[in-house]
Protein backbone atom coordinates (compact mmCIF):
# COMPACT_ATOMS: atom_id res chain seq x y z
CA UNK A 1 0.00 0.00 0.00
CA UNK A 2 1.53 3.75 -1.07
CA UNK A 3 1.83 5.82 1.58
CA UNK A 4 0.77 9.27 0.58
CA UNK A 5 3.09 12.43 0.82
CA UNK A 6 2.39 14.84 3.34
CA UNK A 7 1.32 18.21 1.75
CA UNK A 8 2.22 21.23 3.28
CA UNK A 9 1.29 24.84 2.76
CA UNK A 10 4.03 27.03 1.91
CA UNK A 11 5.46 30.39 0.17
CA UNK A 12 7.47 29.66 -2.94
CA UNK A 13 10.81 31.73 -2.03
CA UNK A 14 11.09 33.31 -5.39
CA UNK A 15 7.83 34.58 -6.06
CA UNK A 16 6.28 34.38 -2.67
CA UNK A 17 2.86 32.61 -3.89
CA UNK A 18 0.85 30.30 -1.50
CA UNK A 19 1.22 26.75 -2.53
CA UNK A 20 0.85 22.91 -1.63
CA UNK A 21 4.61 21.45 -1.11
CA UNK A 22 5.74 18.54 -0.74
CA UNK A 23 8.68 17.49 2.21
CA UNK A 24 11.25 19.83 1.13
CA UNK A 25 9.88 21.85 -1.89
CA UNK A 26 10.61 25.52 -2.00
CA UNK A 27 9.17 26.64 -5.15
CA UNK A 28 6.04 26.74 -6.70
CA UNK A 29 5.51 24.73 -10.05
CA UNK A 30 5.88 27.63 -12.09
CA UNK A 31 9.05 28.75 -10.45
CA UNK A 32 9.96 25.36 -10.57
CA UNK A 33 9.24 25.08 -14.36
CA UNK A 34 11.36 28.08 -14.98
CA UNK A 35 14.21 26.82 -12.40
CA UNK A 36 14.23 23.53 -14.92
CA UNK A 37 14.74 25.67 -17.69
CA UNK A 38 17.65 27.98 -16.27
CA UNK A 39 19.35 24.92 -15.50
CA UNK A 40 19.09 23.59 -18.66
CA UNK A 41 20.79 27.08 -20.37
CA UNK A 42 23.19 27.26 -17.37
CA UNK A 43 24.37 23.16 -18.31
CA UNK A 44 24.39 23.67 -21.77
CA UNK A 45 26.85 26.75 -21.47
CA UNK A 46 28.81 25.15 -19.08
CA UNK A 47 29.43 21.65 -21.67
CA UNK A 48 29.74 24.27 -24.80
CA UNK A 49 32.51 26.07 -22.04
CA UNK A 50 34.53 23.64 -20.19
CA UNK A 51 36.82 25.13 -17.36
CA UNK A 52 34.43 28.20 -17.32
CA UNK A 53 34.25 30.44 -14.15
CA UNK A 54 30.73 30.59 -12.43
CA UNK A 55 31.09 34.59 -12.63
CA UNK A 56 31.57 33.82 -16.81
CA UNK A 57 29.13 31.53 -17.03
CA UNK A 58 26.41 34.33 -15.10
CA UNK A 59 27.85 37.07 -17.25
CA UNK A 60 27.41 34.69 -20.59
CA UNK A 61 23.64 33.44 -19.41
CA UNK A 62 22.57 36.38 -17.73
CA UNK A 63 21.39 33.95 -14.82
CA UNK A 64 22.63 35.45 -11.55
CA UNK A 65 25.54 33.98 -9.50
CA UNK A 66 23.41 33.08 -6.48
CA UNK A 67 21.02 30.90 -8.32
CA UNK A 68 23.84 29.08 -9.75
CA UNK A 69 25.19 28.47 -6.63
CA UNK A 70 22.11 27.17 -5.89
CA UNK A 71 22.23 24.62 -8.57
CA UNK A 72 25.08 23.46 -7.87
CA UNK A 73 25.19 23.12 -4.60
CA UNK A 74 21.77 21.04 -4.76
CA UNK A 75 24.42 18.92 -7.39
CA UNK A 76 22.83 19.61 -10.38
CA UNK A 77 26.36 19.70 -11.97
CA UNK A 78 27.81 16.75 -10.08
CA UNK A 79 27.57 14.32 -12.93
CA UNK A 80 29.69 17.21 -15.14
CA UNK A 81 33.20 17.49 -15.26
CA UNK A 82 33.50 21.40 -13.90
CA UNK A 83 36.99 23.05 -14.35
CA UNK A 84 38.93 24.30 -11.39
CA UNK A 85 37.70 27.90 -12.19
CA UNK A 86 33.78 26.99 -11.10
CA UNK A 87 33.65 27.66 -7.72
CA UNK A 88 31.55 29.05 -5.05
CA UNK A 89 31.83 29.84 -1.32
CA UNK A 90 31.32 27.87 1.91
CA UNK A 91 28.16 28.93 3.59
CA UNK A 92 29.96 29.21 6.80
CA UNK A 93 33.64 30.70 5.96
CA UNK A 94 33.70 31.57 2.32
CA UNK A 95 36.25 29.17 1.14
CA UNK A 96 35.53 28.51 -2.26
CA UNK A 97 34.23 25.04 -3.15
CA UNK A 98 32.79 22.59 -5.74
CA UNK A 99 30.10 20.61 -4.24
CA UNK A 100 27.69 20.54 -1.74
CA UNK A 101 27.43 23.24 0.84
CA UNK A 102 30.14 23.54 3.24
CA UNK A 103 34.01 22.73 2.99
CA UNK A 104 35.98 20.22 4.61
CA UNK A 105 37.35 22.08 7.57
CA UNK A 106 33.71 23.17 8.31
CA UNK A 107 31.82 19.88 7.98
CA UNK A 108 34.70 18.25 10.20
CA UNK A 109 34.06 21.03 12.88
CA UNK A 110 30.01 21.04 12.56
CA UNK A 111 30.39 17.21 13.38
CA UNK A 112 32.47 17.61 16.23
CA UNK A 113 29.80 20.53 17.52
CA UNK A 114 27.07 18.00 16.99
CA UNK A 115 29.12 15.09 18.46
CA UNK A 116 29.81 17.51 21.81
CA UNK A 117 25.92 18.57 21.74
CA UNK A 118 24.51 15.17 21.51
CA UNK A 119 27.10 14.04 24.30
CA UNK A 120 26.14 16.67 26.49
CA UNK A 121 22.25 15.81 26.17
CA UNK A 122 23.24 11.71 26.90
CA UNK A 123 24.71 13.67 30.22
CA UNK A 124 21.85 15.14 30.88
CA UNK A 125 19.58 12.37 30.20
CA UNK A 126 21.56 10.39 32.29
CA UNK A 127 21.35 13.13 35.13
CA UNK A 128 17.69 12.96 35.12
CA UNK A 129 17.57 9.52 34.91
CA UNK A 130 17.06 9.18 38.64
CA UNK A 131 13.77 11.72 38.19
CA UNK A 132 12.81 9.32 35.40
CA UNK A 133 12.63 5.95 36.83
CA UNK A 134 11.12 7.72 40.09
CA UNK A 135 8.16 8.36 37.74
CA UNK A 136 8.36 5.49 36.10
CA UNK A 137 7.81 3.62 39.13
CA UNK A 138 5.03 6.03 40.16
CA UNK A 139 3.14 5.51 37.01
CA UNK A 140 4.02 1.82 37.70
CA UNK A 141 2.56 1.78 41.16
CA UNK A 142 -0.77 3.65 39.57
CA UNK A 143 -1.06 1.06 36.91
CA UNK A 144 -0.93 -2.00 40.06
CA UNK A 145 -3.32 -0.20 41.88
CA UNK A 146 -5.74 0.55 39.29
CA UNK A 147 -5.45 -3.22 38.34
CA UNK A 148 -6.38 -4.42 41.80
CA UNK A 149 -9.18 -1.69 41.73
CA UNK A 150 -10.48 -3.57 38.53
CA UNK A 151 -10.04 -7.46 40.22
CA UNK A 152 -11.46 -6.41 43.75
CA UNK A 153 -14.54 -5.27 41.48
CA UNK A 154 -15.23 -8.08 39.66
CA UNK A 155 -14.33 -10.49 42.50
CA UNK A 156 -16.81 -8.25 44.36
CA UNK A 157 -19.69 -8.05 41.74
CA UNK A 158 -18.93 -12.18 41.71
CA UNK A 159 -19.97 -12.48 45.12
CA UNK A 160 -22.83 -10.21 44.89
CA UNK A 161 -24.81 -11.98 42.24
CA UNK A 162 -23.63 -15.08 44.36
CA UNK A 163 -25.17 -14.53 46.95
CA UNK A 164 -28.68 -13.05 45.04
Amino acid sequence: MATIPKMKMRNCIQCGRVFLSQEREELCSGCKAKFYELEEIVKDYVKEHRGVSMNDVSEATGISKKLIQRMAREGVFADMPMGENFTYPCASCGTPIKTGTYCTSCLTRLRQETKKVAEAMQIRFKEDMPTVKRLDAMAQREFDKEQRDKRMFRVGMKNITRSK
